[in-house]
C-alpha cells in the first residue's frame, strides 16, 4: 500500500502518523506533497519516515499531478488547513483514489488567523463543504468536532476520531523524583504556543489570575514573545522559560505536578470547545495530571478518564486542589500514558486505509475512540 500525505505544511501530527506506521506496518510506503518546509526543517527530523517528497512551492495545481503519477497512491491522506488541496486532489484523483480529509481543526469556527501564518484562503466555508463532502473517509481529533461537522455538511464517508496522541517512542521516563507528596505547594507548567492577539493563545489574563491563586506557573514558548517575558518580570509566580527543542522539553516536563491546557476562548469558543490539542497527551505521557478549563472536549475528556480536573475559572484552582488526592491521580495518569499514544492506536488508521482500499468508503462511525 502507497499513502500520499497531502499538506501545505508538514506538520507534527503528520510525523506521528509517519512513525507510528513505519513501526507497526513497515510495508505501507510513505510519501509526502507539501508546500513550505520539510519536516527536517520544521522540527529537525522526520523526511528519514517518507520514502519520496514533493516540494508543490506555490503552485500545487500544476506540481501536484506529477506527485500523484510517480507515486501512484492507494490513498491520499490531506489535513488541513487549508481544505484547498483536499479540493485539489480530488480534482485531480476524480474518484480513482480514495481521499481522507484530515480535520485538524475547523477554520470556519476561529475568529482569528491560524497562528503559523499561512494566509486564510477566501470561501473558507465553500472549502470546507467540498472538502469534507466530496472525501472518501474524514478523520478528526475529537467527537466534538465531528459533531459539528455532521451538524455543517453531510458526511458521505467514513468517519474516525482520532486524537492528537503523543508518541510512545517520545515517553520520558519517570523517576521517583517526579512524584510529589500531598499538600507540597503546586509547581503548574504550559509548553507551546503563545500570542497577543486576544485569540485562544493570548493566555496574559489567564496567566495572571494563576499566579494570583497562589501556585507557580512556568512556561516553554514554542517561541520566544517578549510580552510574555516582561509579563513575568512583574507578576510573582510566573516563570517565563527558554524555548527548548521537544526532546529537552520532555525531559523536563515530569518534574512539575501538573500541565495547563486552559484556553482563552474570548473569540474562539467554538474552535476551542472541540480541540484537544497536543500538548493535553503530551502532559499525560509525561505523567502529569492536566488542568484547564471548561472547554467542552477537553473537560470530558478529563471527566471520562479521571486524568484531570476542568476549572470554572482559574481562581478555583486553590480550593479543587485544596482537598485533591495528587498522588493517586498521578498514579492513574501514569498507568493510562502508555495507552494514549499514536502506536497504540494507529492500528485504526490502518484499518480505515484497507477498508478504502478495498472499496469500502460507505459512511461508518468506526470503533469507539481508544480514550473513552
Amino acid at each position: 500500500m502507497r499513502v500520499l500525505f497531502l499538506q501545505q505544511q508538514p506538520c507534527m501530527r503528520a510525523m506521528k502518523y509517519a512513525v507510528a506506521l513505519r513501526a507497526a506496518r513497515p510495508e505501507i510506503e510513505l510519501g509526502f506533497a507539501y508546500q513550505g518546509k520539510t519536516l527536517s526543517e520544521w522540527y529537525g527530523s522526520g523526511d528519514e519516515l517518507f520514502a519520496r517528497w514533493w516540494d508543490l512551492r506555490e503552485e500545487p495545481a500544476r506540481l501536484l499531478p506529477a506527485a500523484l503519477a510517480e507515486f501512484r497512491p492507494d490513498v491520499v491522506h490531506s489535513h488541513n488547513l487549508p481544505d484547498s488541496l483536499t479540493v485539489l486532489a480530488h480534482s485531480l484523483v476524480d474518484g480513482r483514489v480514495p481521499v481522507v480529509h484530515d480535520v485538524h481543526d475547523l477554520q470556519s469556527l476561529r475568529r482569528t488567523p491560524y497562528e503559523n501564518g499561512f494566509p486564510q484562503p477566501r470561501g473558507v466555508a465553500r472549502l470546507e463543504r467540498r472538502a469534507i463532502e466530496a472525501s472518501t473517509a474524514v478523520v478528526t481529533v475529537s467527537d466534538e468536532l465531528l459533531d459539528v461537522i455532521h451538524r455543517r455538511y453531510a458526511v458521505n464517508g467514513r468517519a474516525l476520531v482520532f486524537p492528537n496522541y503523543a508518541l510512545r517512542r517520545d515517553l520520558p521516563p519517570l523517576d521517583a523524583s517526579a512524584a510529589r507528596r500531598n499538600g507540597t505547594a503546586p509547581r503548574l507548567v504550559y509548553q507551546g504556543t503563545l500570542s497577543t492577539n486576544g485569540g485562544h493563545y493570548d493566555l496574559r489574563a489567564i496567566f495572571e489570575a494563576l499566579a494570583a491563586a497562589g501556585v507557580s506557573l512556568e512556561v516553554y514558548p514554542s517561541r520566544d514573545f517578549p510580552e510574555y517575558r516582561e509579563l513575568a518580570a512583574r507578576v510573582d509566580g510566573l516563570t517565563y522559560r527558554e524555548t527548548v527543542d521537544p526532546a529537552t522539553l520532555l525531559r523536563r516536563l515530569p518534574h512539575y505536578d501538573f500541565g495547563w491546557a486552559g484556553f482563552n476562548d474570548g473569540l474562539n469558543a467554538p474552535h476551542v470547545a472541540t480541540a484537544l490539542p497536543n500538548k493535553l497527551f503530551e502532559y499525560l505521557a509525561c505523567g502529569l495530571p492536566v488542568l484547564a478549563l471548561r472547554h467542552r472536549a477537553i473537560a470530558r475528556f478529563l471527566r471520562e478518564r479521571g486524568l484531570g480536573i476542568a476549572l470554572d475559572s482559574p481562581a478555583d484552582l486553590a480550593s479543587e486542589l485544596a482537598h485533591l488526592d495528587v498522588q493517586e491521580l498521578r498514579k492513574r495518569v501514569v498507568a493510562a500514558r502508555a495507552s494514549l499514544t499514536v502506536e497504540a492506536n494507529i492500528a485504526r488508521v490502518v484499518e480505515l486505509y484497507e477498508r478504502l482500499v478495498d472499496g469500502d468508503g460507505s459512511p461508518a462511525a468506526g470503533p469507539a475512540p481508544a480514550y473513552r
